[in-house]
Parts: structure tokens; sequence; C-alpha cells
């Protein structure tokens, strides 16, 4: 299967996540489960349109209720590093499929971007999709919403970027 036909599929139980893993290099990694992260999304946005980088529409979304990443990678202790630390980390976003999602701390922190990077937990009403993979992350400033999507994401690592 595709990764951008998900919608159309008839089998949902592909891919799912109901929780996520964050993990490298902040102080307090662990694990969030599906409580908490509904406890935790109190951000709304929509409509949107997905759209993959070529232009194609992928989907229309009225409504998304999420998490921001930041508040996430916040918990796990990232605002208790140096900054001179923090600027050099790559972010991660991995998805059920393996597909990955890249941020480094500049967008997320310094820019515009990191408002609108979301751990969506609902999605036109309904809580952790079937048909969506459960938990998805979406950067919604994003010129096109499509390829920083991850479905049934499950995993948030922060390396230290190497030079080579």
């Amino acid at each position: 299967m595709k990764r951008t036909d998900w919608m159309d599929a008839p089998d949902t139980t592909v891919n799912f996540s109901d929780s996520i893993v964050i993990d490298g290099a902040l102080p307090s990694c662990g694990r969030l489960d599906r409580d908490a992260l509904l406890k935790l999304a109190d951000v709304s946005a929509g409509p949107a349109t997905i759209q993959c980088f070529s232009g194609r529409h992928i989907r229309d979304v009225g409504q998304f209720r999420g998490v921001p990443l930041t508040r996430l990678l916040d918990m796990a202790g990232m605002q208790s590093l140096p900054r001179s630390q923090c600027k050099q980390f790559v972010i991660a976003a991995q998805a059920g499929d393996g597909y990955a999602c890249l941020f480094t701390w500049h967008e997320l922190y310094n820019s515009p971007i990191g408002a609108g990077v979301l751990i969506l937990v609902e999605q036109d009403g309904e809580i952790l999709p079937l048909a969506a993979g459960g938990l998805q992350l979406i950067s919604l400033h994003d010129t096109r919403l499509g390829p920083r999507q991850a479905i049934a994401l499950n995993r948030i690592s922060v390396t230290r970027w190497q030079r080579a």
C-alpha cells in the first residue's frame, strides 16, 4: 500500500499507534500513552487541505485537535538543556510504516513552523481515528501539509547533529 493511499484502504489495521516513545538526547525520555496525550491536547486547528509535495490533493480535514510537539519535548527536558546544545538537535517524528518527518530545534523553537507542529489525537471529531492510524503528526505551517505528516506516529527521536 502506498503511504498516501491510507484513507482509501479497507484494511485499517496495517499501522496504528496509541502511544509515543520520546527517546534520544533529552534528560527525561519516556512513553506517553493515549490517556496522557488526550489530556494534553488543547490546540485546535482547521480546516486544512492535505497535499503532497507535487500539489496532488490527498484529503480535506475540517478540524484537528492535538498537542504541540514542543510541549512534549519540553516535558522530556528540552528547556533544561543549554541553548548551545539544543541548537544542534535534529528531531525525527517516526511513523509506523518507517516514514520520518525531520525538524531542527531552530524550526520548532525559533520560527512560526514550531507553533503548527502538532501530535494529532482527534480529526473531524473522531478520537485516534483508526483509518488514519491513530496518532498523527502534522506541520500545519508548511507550504504543503503532506510531506511532513506522519501516520501512526509512534516515536520522537532527538539526536545531536554530527559533522561528517
